[in-house]
């Protein structure tokens, strides 16, 4: 047991990973079930007033007056009176979810019914016991087989539950007065004249990299950002991958994913357009974007609200990351397998498991998408790219680089290429059979020992 919470606080990534949807939209469960002689009753289910904790690491508490989220306060409702339970939502910092998970489930006492968990920690969790298979719960779920499947995380048995993938839920942010009063295009009207690629971005952004006071220091900056948001982004946007599903393998020395790596130092290095960070690579990059002094700032839907809503003043807007290269067309990663899981311990389980289902809206989630949209984002297009109403945005599945130590392994390396300390091409060198090595033994189902 020690072995395995060690390994769970090793895999924890800090704030590295974007909480965002994996996997792809809702869709019945299409198996025809076994007849029977006659169709059983639902038994009614009293749990007595219980109170079923949903964690994540924000309170998720629909609190706001939006439609959105006066809908999920009415599936809250009729859970509740359903099964005689009361439904909370808890506040649990990332970093600490899953030792919070390890500790409380050796006490014999699950600080939550529910909880979301980080893509790199699930892994550990899994391996070390800690979690509640799911297989016998999940017979007849609406959630997309091809979601109950990616919960097994290349195991035998299903861990999480996750009900659907939402479209580009990660791309470019973009400060329309800067590019105004540059008299320059912005990356919607770019888009409109299929002409945003990366080209199109690297000279916006050397363009909007200025000393506007005169006092010799750069003090507006065409980008800002993590070096692996960056990384994570344009790799895919180059038809790139992580990781690759089929072959089981590191994939982040690929052609697509090289050239991007490349790309992503010379914007350090060479053109000097992304503004350094001041000691937090997590909260830095969309303080300064915040601020209005960043052209454009890649990053996820998700962090509209906690980070720009409300901060930035000026107009801003919001669309597809650039093509690279490689690309035929616009490229959304799904590179997080970040679930929900019902850590081992938890009594009725499989009543849990219900209850999380009815609380999702999974026949009419893409008009409960859009109003959430229409709360967080500023105008008509931004709204329209997010939902990828003009269907320009290819999938690209990626989603176990974390939870195999891809994102880890690449990321010690651009955290130094970044500084101009190692070449991408040396760097990925000295780290790519590590990687494959580190991949083969989670599949295998080995913990990692401390040395």
């Amino acid at each position: 047991m020690v072995t395995a919470i060690a390994t769970i606080l090793a895999a924890c990534s800090g704030g590295n990973s974007a909480p965002s949807p994996t996997a792809s939209q809702p869709a019945a469960n299409e198996e025809t079930p076994a007849p029977t002689e006659a169709a059983e009753e639902p038994k009614e289910v009293n749990l007595n007033g219980r109170e079923i904790r949903i964690s994540n690491w924000w309170d998720a508490t629909p609190a706001s007056d939006s439609e959105a989220d006066e809908l999920a306060r009415e599936r809250i409702k009729a859970v509740e009176e359903k099964y005689n339970v009361k439904i909370s939502y808890v506040n649990t910092e990332y970093g600490v979810t899953s030792e919070k998970i390890s500790s409380t489930v050796l006490a014999n006492d699950p600080f939550a019914e529910i909880v979301r968990v980080p893509d790199g920690d699930i892994w550990g969790l899994m391996q070390g016991g800690f979690l509640t298979p799911l297989d016998d719960y999940l017979k007849n779920t609406k959630i997309a087989p091809e979601v109950i499947d990616s919960m097994r995380f290349g195991g035998d048995k299903i861990y999480g539950l996750m009900g659907w993938y939402t479209p580009n839920d990660n791309g470019m942010f973009y400060n329309k007065r800067i590019f105004k009063e540059a008299g320059i295009k912005d990356p919607q009207q770019l888009m409109e004249e299929d002409n945003w690629n990366w080209n199109t971005m690297l000279d916006a952004a050397k363009k909007l990299t200025v000393d506007t006071n005169g006092d010799g220091k750069m003090d507006q900056y065409g980008l800002s950002g993590a070096y692996y948001v960056f990384h994570e982004m344009l790799i895919p946007s180059n038809g790139g991958k992580l990781y690759d599903e089929a072959t089981q393998k590191a994939a982040f020395d690929s052609p697509q994913a090289m050239e991007a790596l490349n790309f992503l130092y010379s914007l350090y290095n060479e053109h000097k357009v992304i503004k350094a960070n001041e000691g937090n690579d997590w909260e830095d990059p969309s303080k300064y974007f915040s601020e209005g002094n960043i052209a454009m700032y890649p990053g996820g839907l998700w962090e509209v609200e906690g980070r720009i809503q409300g901060k930035l003043k000026d107009d801003w807007g919001y669309v597809y990351m650039p093509k690279g290269p490689q690309a035929t067309a616009y490229y959304d990663a799904v590179n997080s397998t970040e679930s929900f899981v019902i850590p081992k311990g938890v009594k009725d389980a499989d009543i849990v498991v219900k209850i999380w289902e009815e609380l999702q809206d999974f026949d009419n989630w893409k008009q409960n998408h859009r109003l959430w949209l229409e709360t967080i984002l500023p105008d008509e297009a931004s709204i329209a790219n997010a939902m990828d109403d003009n269907g320009k945005v290819i999938r690209v599945t990626d989603a176990r680089a974390g939870g195999l130590g891809v994102k880890n392994i690449l990321g010690s390396v651009t955290e130094k290429f970044v500084k101009g300390e190692v070449t991408p091409s040396t760097g990925v060198a000295q780290v790519i059979d590590s990687a494959q090595a580190g991949i083969q033994k989670v599949l295998r189902g080995e913990p990692d020992k401390k040395e």
